[in-house]
């Protein structure tokens, strides 16, 4: 349950902030979802990566419906990639749920850091 809440958080605070803020404000996000929320276990990449690449990933379909397909296109034929618009939005969710997963992670390294009852 823990993790659908963190995902869930992650996502709406990720996708809200990302209308004012740049892009990498969804790292910080997860960074601060996970000192929060996270138990600092092995599904903190998992509730970062998830959580922003489901946001990503609506944005971008929202964005490629409203442009009628063109800015993928053009994109996808710049990186010799196959021109089809799901493949932009698969991509822009992978780019967006790695570097989350990675902020996601740090944070719960830094709440194991913190917490750390072995170490006293």
């Amino acid at each position: 349950m823990n993790l659908v809440l963190r995902i869930s958080l992650i996502s709406a605070f990720g996708a809200v902030a990302q209308t004012f803020l740049p892009w990498w404000s969804s790292v910080v996000i997860a960074v601060a979802v996970e000192l929060v929320l996270g138990k600092g276990n092995a599904t903190a990449f998992f509730s970062g990566f998830y959580g922003i690449a489901i946001a990503w990933m609506i944005m971008a379909t929202y964005i490629d419906i409203k442009s009628e397909s063109v800015l993928s296109v053009r994109i996808l034929e710049l990186f010799k990639l196959p021109q089809y618009p799901v493949v932009m939005i698969v991509l822009t969710g992978l780019l967006g749920g790695l570097a989350a997963g990675v902020g996601s992670m740090t944070g719960g390294w830094i709440k194991n850091a913190i917490t750390d009852k072995d170490g006293e």
